[in-house]
C-alpha cells in the first residue's frame, strides 16, 4: 500500500505533474484497497501503467525542449533561469563556506581563550604574550615560580575563566569587586573604604601571604609587617629633644597601575603575570549611575591602589624601599633618625641637631616630591622636647606612652560601665562600648604593660558581668576572617560551594537564510503527517467538515452542496427586473452562467453577480 496520506488538492495536483494522471488512480486505489497487491494477475497491468507514466514524462521532457529549440525567447528565458539558479547557489555555497571560516576562527578562539589571558581590557593588555619569568631571581626571593596566567590561576585554585573575571578593567560594568563606605577622619572629612568582596579578597590573600609577604623591605619601615607596629615605629624616637613628623599626602590614590606593575616585575616576573597581579591589586574610582531602572558602574580615572585592600599596604612597603633608603641616608647625614609607619614618616633627633630641623625639611620635601609622592602641607609638625611629642598616636617624651587625657577619660567611661552597665554609652563614637573598651584595652597594653594589663582584667570582667560568657561577636568575625584567610593563602575555597564563575559557552555555527528557510520548510513537512497520524479523519468526514465551515462563512449554502432556492430566487429576480428594464436577455443569460460557477465552487458569487449586472447596465442602458 502507498505511504502517501490524504493529500490536500495541491499535493494531488504535484503529483499528478509529477507522474501521471493513471499512476496517481493505481496509488490511490492501492492506498485505498481496491487493487489488492498479492494478486498477481494485475501485476502486469501495474508494470504497464508505470512504464505508460515514464514514457508520458520522457515524451513531455522532449516536447519542452522541442519547445525551447522552436522558440529562441524561451530557450533564453530557461538559460537565464538555470545561469540564476547556479549563481544563487554559488552564494549560498559561499555563505555557507564564510559560515564555517568565522565558526572555525570562533573555536580556535574559544579554545586558545581557555588556555591562555589574551585580553583583559583596554589600555592595560599590553605585553600579556611575554609569560616568561626570571625563574633564579624567584628563586633567590623564594617566591612561587610563575611564567603565565595559567599557572598564577592554578596556584591561586582558581579557574583562568575566573581569574580574567576578577582582573579584567571594565570602565562600565553591571558588577563591582569593591564595596565602597566613608569613614570619618580625625582631622575633619572622610576617607573613602574599598573593602573587596569576597571573590577578590581570596585572591588577594594569596598574593599577600605567598608573594608580598615574602619580598624585602627596608627596615625603616614599620607599617602592617610581622613582628612591628606603631610601638616600634615610636621607640627609636623616645626622649629626643626634636621629633619632627611628615604625612603623604594621597598616600595610597597616588600609587597607579604601572607603578604596581613595576613592583612585580622587579621581583622578577614577567609581564603577563605581573600585569594580572597588578590588575587585582588596583582599582578605578568609580561612581554608580541608575539607568532604565539598572546599576552601572562608570570608573573614572586611573587604577590605583584601594584603600581598603589588603595588598595596599604590603606593595607601598616595597614600592617605597628607595624612598626610605633615600630618606634614611639624607636624615643620617644630618645627624637624625628616621621611621615610616604607611604614610607617616617620622624625624628625631639630640640636641646637636636641633637646628638643623629645616635643612631636613628641605630636603625631606625634594626627595618625597622626586619619588612621586605629595607632601601634606598641614600634616607637618615639629615638636620640641618641652611639648608633648607624638608618633603615631604614642608619646614619646620619656618612654612610649598613651595620652593622659585619652587614658583618664578611658577610666572614666570603664567605671561607669562597670558601675551601671554598657546601656546608652560609647567609646570614640562607637556604641558597642564594651568591644571598643576590650579594643582600646589592648592597645594600652601594647604601649605599656603595667598600666593596660589591669585595665583589660577591668574590661574583660565588665564584659563577663554584664554579657554572661558569649564570646564577643568580633572575636568571632576575627576568628572567621583567620579561617578564610589562611584556606585563600594555600589556593583552597574558604567554605564548599565558594562562588565560581562560569564558563562561556562554545560557539555555534552560523545558518544562512536559505538554511532556516529550508529547515523550517522540512520540520513543517514533518510535522504535517505526525499530525494527520495523530488525528485520522475520513475523507468523508473531512468534506462533510469542510462543506460545514463554508456553511458557517455563508450562510446562503446549505449542508449536502445544494444552494438555497431563495437566494437563486433573489438573483432570478434581480435580472429579470434588469432584463424587462432593458429590453434584453443578457442579464438572465448571465445570472444562469454565474449560477452554474456558484454550483461549481460551493459558494454564492455575490459580488460578481452584483459587477456584471453594474456592467450590462452601463453598457445596455439607454442613453
Amino acid at each position: 500500500m502507498s505511504d502517501y496520506p490524504t493529500s490536500t488538492r495541491e499535493a494531488l495536483y504535484a503529483r499528478i505533474r509529477a507522474s501521471s494522471r493513471t499512476e496517481v488512480t493505481l496509488e490511490e486505489m492501492k492506498r485505498l484497497g481496491f487493487w489488492p497487491e498479492d494478486d498477481t494477475s494485475l501485476a502486469e497491468a501495474e508494470q504497464l501503467i508505470k512504464r505508460e507514466a515514464e514514457l508520458q514524462q520522457a515524451l513531455s521532457a522532449l516536447g519542452r525542449e522541442l519547445r525551447e529549440v522552436e522558440d529562441p525567447a524561451l530557450a533564453l528565458k530557461r538559460m537565464r533561469k538555470e545561469r540564476m539558479a547556479r549563481a544563487k547557489a554559488k552564494r549560498e555555497e559561499t555563505r555557507q563556506r564564510r559560515a564555517r571560516e568565522r565558526h572555525e576562527r570562533a573555536l580556535a578562539w574559544h579554545a586558545r581563550r581557555a588556555k591562555e589571558l589574551l585580553y583583559l581590557g583596554a589600555g592595560v593588555s599590553a605585553g600579556l604574550n611575554e609569560a616568561r619569568s626570571d625563574a633564579d631571581r624567584l628563586a633567590r626571593l623564594s617566591l612561587p615560580s610563575m611564567h603565565d596566567a595559567q599557572d598564577l590561576a592554578n596556584a591561586m585554585g582558581l579557574s583562568l575563566e575566573e581569574l580574567r573575571f576578577l582582573a579584567f578593567e571594565r570602565r562600565v560594568s553591571r558588577i563591582s569587586h569593591y564595596r565602597r563606605f566613608a569613614m570619618p577622619k580625625k582631622a575633619g572629612g572622610v576617607r573613602i573604604i574599598s573593602a573587596p568582596m569576597p571573590r577578590l579578597k581570596r585572591a588577594q590573600y594569596w598574593v599577600l601571604d605567598n608573594v608580598l609577604a615574602r619580598a624585602p623591605v627596608h627596615p625603616a619601615a614599620h607599617g602592617f609587617l610581622a613582628g612591628r607596629s606603631i610601638v616600634s615605629n615610636a621607640a627609636p624616637h623616645v626622649g629626643q629633644a626634636v621629633v619632627i613628623n611628615v604625612d603623604l599626602k594621597d598616600f595610597f590614590p597616588s600609587i597607579a597601575l604601572p607603578r604596581v606593575r613595576g613592583v612585580f616585575r622587579q621581583l622578577g616576573y614577567g609581564k603577563q603575570v605581573a600585569t594580572t597581579l597588578a590588575l587585582l591589586c588596583t582599582e578605578s574610582a568609580t561612581e554608580t549611575v541608575q539607568v532604565d531602572g539598572e546599576t552601572f558602574h562608570v570608573a573614572h580615572g586611573p587604577r590605583v591602589l584601594p584603600q581598603g585592600a589588603p595588598t595596599s599596604p604590603a606593595l607601598t612597603n616595597i614600592l617605597c624601599r628607595r624612598l626610605d633608603a633615600r630618606l634614611q641616608g639624607a636624615a643620617a647625614r644630618l645627624g637624625f633618625r628616621y621611621t615610616r609607619y604607611a604614610d607617616d614618616l617620622t624625624f628625631s633627633g639630640d640636641e646637636s641637631v636641633r637646628k638643623l630641623a629645616a635643612k631636613l625639611l628641605w630636603r625631606v620635601r625634594q626627595i618625597v616630591i622626586d619619588e612621586g609622592f605629595t607632601p601634606h602641607p598641614d600634616k607637618q609638625h615639629v615638636m620640641r622636647s618641652h611639648a608633648r611629642q607624638s608618633v603615631t598616636g604614642i608619646v614619646v617624651n620619656e618612654k612610649p606612652a598613651v595620652d593622659r587625657d585619652t587614658l583618664r577619660r578611658f577610666r572614666a567611661v570603664l567605671f561607669q560601665v562597670e558601675k551601671d552597665g554598657p546601656a546608652g554609652k560609647q567609646w570614640n563614637g562607637n556604641d558597642n562600648v564594651l568591644a571598643a573598651l576590650e579594643g582600646y584595652a589592648h592597645f594600652i597594653r601594647m604601649v605599656d604593660v603595667e598600666k593596660g594589663a589591669p585595665l583589660l582584667a577591668r574590661v574583660r570582667a565588665a564584659r563577663a558581668r554584664w554579657n554572661g560568657d558569649a564570646a564577643a561577636p568580633d572575636a568571632v568575625a576575627r576568628r572567621a576572617g583567620g579561617q578564610f584567610r589562611m584556606l585563600a593563602a594555600q589556593g583552597k575555597a574558604p567554605w564548599p560551594g565558594f562562588w565560581q564563575a562560569g564558563t562561556p559557552p562554545a560557539p555555534v555555527l552560523e545558518k544562512t537564510q536559505e538554511q532556516v528557510k529550508t529547515e523550517r520548510t522540512l520540520a513543517r513537512e514533518e510535522a504535517r503527517p505526525r499530525k494527520a497520524a495523530a488525528s485520522p479523519v475520513p475523507a468523508d468526514d473531512a468534506i462533510a467538515r469542510r462543506a460545514e465551515r463554508t456553511a458557517r462563512r455563508n450562510p446562503l449554502l446549505i449542508g449536502g452542496g445544494r444552494m438555497t432556492w431563495y437566494a437563486v430566487a433573489l438573483q432570478g429576480v434581480v435580472a429579470l427586473l434588469l432584463s424587462r428594464k432593458l429590453d434584453s436577455n443578457t442579464p438572465i443569460l448571465a445570472m444562469l452562467a454565474l449560477y452554474w460557477l456558484s454550483v461549481r465552487y460551493r459558494r454564492m458569487l455575490w459580488v460578481p453577480f452584483i459587477v456584471v449586472m453594474l456592467l450590462i447596465w452601463a453598457v445596455l442602458a439607454p442613453r
